[in-house]
């Protein structure tokens, strides 16, 4: 009898502790707490850990039961579905304590979900609240995701008894974000906070639903732009809400935020806002003019580009960095509004920074335009401004002025070499004799004479009737240009009028030297050295092919007069 109520005692003891095992397999194959907690932060940004407050974690074990019953806990490995559901009806009937959510959760620890479902579409109380969050993971765990989207989805129609913690986490464990949007915009849930907006946002814009995000905004006022405002800014862009993506710049860093409000513009094709936005951030303070004058010039504001460089070159030299780009982009021939800064600067500053000005203004206003206001300047009496006006002066054809500055420029005031070589080059093109003769002087003087400065001068001494000095001035140029036929042939002038005729005679036979062998040049003198015959064969040679040549018949009739034949003459004067 002892032995028997041992074993009836073994009988009852043991099934009670095996089922204890079993209930503790089925609790640690269901999720925990860090398996929730761990897909939450896979699902969440990584560079923003998400809060344990921030996403309702959904309950994944048993509440507190007692221990599964033994009868049952000995079929839990073997039984089906069925029999368990028939079995957990007749214990309920006889008054034992049976929980249709222990009896699942037992399943799961015995690795039959399948069975689990089952066993949970039998039982009466299988599809209550309770059960909802393990019937949607044993359909994930069973590969019925569509079937636990269903259930999801049912549950973010309206609200019911299931928590909110649930559909979220359950939602997210089957990946589906959206119903956990649809589930905020039917109040289902609580309006997400930023943390949880900013991810459902982000997935939402990866699987290029912008229908979603919209929904989201309806459905909180957490503001996750300011998270991340550059996927505020990709939303924007693909719901061509300039507006909005230029409301997210303004959650970027300062030093972002420019850059950011030009691209979207220029992808938006905003021109006249891509031009307000370049031209406000050129006139911040603090603001690099060269920079934004290029960013104004690439996006094809030119005008508001010099603008902005008119503005910060005033005051500053012509050599400055950003005065050079302003008159390269201003060119050689700028508008109305461009000559008039140019004509303020010309004004402003000390003398040399004005004449500075002054000649990059001389440089791209009109020769005329240029000389009456330079002619009205301060410094217009100075010698270098003198040069200038002398030198628009040429340029405007205009040789009286040009003459007078002249003089101006040779009242006794000193020139360097540099000076007295604008002086030559600028100088009116039919400038008077006197004025020539005083120039070549000047250069004579500082050593820096032209090639023909001393031809000039033996000129201007032969015109005046200064025999003596056109023969010194002669000599020092012949010095240096032996060979120069003019030169040659005005020395034997010079010296005829000095010595007669034996004096010019050596000169005129060194030009004849350099005279061309069929040139008028040589029959001339041909007969100041009395070779008339000479002079009149080739004369004759000459006009034969040049017959239309006046000047060579009239110097064939003189030569023919000279040899007293007038007769000849009137008929070659008469052909």
């Amino acid at each position: 009898m002892r032995i028997d109520r041992r074993r009836g005692r073994l009988a009852i003891v043991l099934p009670a502790l095996a089922g204890l095992g079993l209930l503790a397999g089925g609790l640690m194959l269901l999720p925990n707490a860090r398996e929730i907690r761990h897909a939450e932060r896979r699902a969440q940004p990584v560079s923003t850990p998400v809060p344990a407050s921030s996403m309702p974690a959904a309950p994944v074990s048993p509440p507190v039961l007692p221990p599964l019953h033994p009868t049952i806990a000995a079929q839990i490995a073997t039984a089906d579905a069925a029999a368990l559901a028939a079995l957990t009806i007749r214990l309920i009937a006889e008054g034992q304590p049976v929980s249709t959510l222990q009896v699942a959760y037992d399943l799961v620890a015995a690795k039959r979900p399948a069975v689990a479902l089952d066993y949970l579409a039998i039982r009466s109380d299988g599809a209550t609240a309770k059960t909802w969050r393990l019937r949607v993971d044993l359909l994930r765990r069973a590969g019925r995701t569509a079937d636990a989207a269903v259930l999801v989805t049912q549950a973010t129609q309206k609200r019911g008894p299931v928590a909110a913690e649930d559909i979220v986490a359950a939602a997210y464990a089957i990946d589906r974000p959206d119903l956990v949007i649809a589930a905020a915009a039917n109040h289902v849930i609580p309006p997400p906070d930023a943390t949880l907006s900013l991810d459902l946002a982000r997935r939402a814009d990866t699987a290029g639903r912008g229908d979603l995000i919209a929904l989201l905004d309806k459905a909180t006022a957490a503001n996750w732009r300011a998270a991340d405002p550059w996927l505020a800014i990709r939303v924007a862009a693909r719901a061509n809400d300039t507006a909005a993506g230029l409301r997210a710049a303004d959650y970027l860093p300062v030093a972002q935020r420019s850059a950011a409000r030009e691209e979207i513009m220029t992808k938006a094709g905003d021109r006249e806002g891509l031009r307000t936005e370049l031209l406000a951030r050129a006139a911040a303070p603090g603001a690099q003019p060269e920079r934004d004058a290029e960013r104004l010039l690439a996006a094809g504001y030119r005008a508001d580009a010099v603008a902005v460089l008119r503005r910060a070159a005033t005051g500053m030299p012509p050599t400055a960095p950003v005065a050079q780009r302003l008159l390269y982009l201003m060119g050689p021939r700028p508008g109305s509004e461009d000559l008039s800064w140019l004509k303020q600067q010309a004004l402003q500053g000390t003398a040399s920074q004005q004449r500075g000005w002054l000649a990059r203004y001389a440089e791209r206003d009109r020769p005329g335009e240029a000389l009456a206001f330079v002619s009205r300047h301060p410094l217009a009496s100075q010698t270098d401004t003198l040069l200038m006006r002398l030198s628009l002066a040429r340029a405007a054809g205009n040789d009286a002025a040009g003459r007078t500055l002249v003089t101006s420029l040779l009242d006794g005031r000193a020139l360097d070499p540099a000076q007295l070589g604008a002086l030559s080059a600028t100088a009116p093109a039919r400038i008077d004799p006197t004025q020539a003769a005083a120039i070549a002087k000047r250069r004579v003087a500082a050593g820096v004479a032209a090639p023909r400065d001393q031809l000039d001068l033996a000129w201007t001494a032969w015109n005046a009737g200064d025999a003596k000095g056109a023969a010194a001035g002669l000599d020092e140029h012949l010095a240096t240009a032996p060979t120069d036929l003019p030169a040659l042939r005005l020395m034997a002038d010079v010296q005829a009028r000095l010595g007669g005729e034996r004096a010019a005679r050596p000169w005129l036979d060194r030009a004849l030297a350099q005279t061309p062998a069929d040139s008028k040049a040589r029959v001339e003198i041909l007969e100041k050295l009395g070779r008339r015959a000479e002079a009149v064969a080739l004369v004759e040679t000459l006009r034969s092919e040049m017959p239309r040549d006046r000047s060579l018949a009239a110097l064939h009739a003189r030569l023919l007069i000279a040899q007293g034949q007038p007769g000849r003459a009137r008929t070659v004067l008469a052909q």
